[in-house]
């Protein structure tokens, strides 16, 4: 009888101190439409957005079936140098460093570059490149965000954001966090 509860007791301790030992715990502080402001007991923020559409392409048509629901976008300011960085993580795994596009409105194509956190897993994250006030500012007054990467399998990864609520989210990160 004990040697069928250790391993659940010893998950459960697992669990339970890597939560503790993870760090900083964010929770939504405002919603507003398609963006929350997610903000730690240190006040430190970051905006986040869901995507509205998922879709994946092989040889120029749509793959059906691919489970692809949780695809989103982060925002968060460097205090440090007042710039911005902005981070795209994908429910499905990326190719190794492959490069992808970030396309607001159809008016500004930005690169993305895919973020190895480890050797043996594959990625989900990719960071754009040289993302700078202009940019934001073409956010705050755009209506949707498209980014396509290459997945692990060939296939076209296309996400679609939407920029609805970001202007006042994004004023919201300006006026209360750190």
């Amino acid at each position: 009888m004990k040697v069928k509860f250790f391993p659940i007791i010893l998950g459960l301790f697992i669990y339970f101190f890597s939560h503790h030992a993870n760090g900083q715990e964010f929770f939504v502080k405002k919603k507003y439409r398609d963006w929350n402001v997610y903000s730690s007991a240190s006040n430190n923020c970051f905006l986040a957005s869901k995507a509205k559409r998922t879709a994946s392409y092989f040889n120029s048509r749509e793959v059906l079936g691919k489970n692809r629901q949780n695809s989103f976008i982060y925002l968060s300011k460097n205090k440090n140098n007042n710039n911005y960085s902005m981070t795209y993580f994908s429910d499905f795994p990326l190719k190794d460093n492959a490069s992808g596009t970030m396309h607001i409105d159809e008016r500004k194509m930005m690169r993305l570059k895919v973020i190895s956190l480890s050797q043996q897993s594959n990625s989900k994250h990719a960071l754009i490149n040289g993302f700078m006030k202009e940019d934001i500012n073409l956010l705050l007054g755009g209506n949707k965000l498209k980014i396509e990467l290459q997945g692990v399998d060939g296939s076209i990864l296309e996400d679609q954001f939407s920029l609805m609520g970001f202007t006042k989210s994004f004023n919201y990160l300006l006026s209360t966090c750190n």
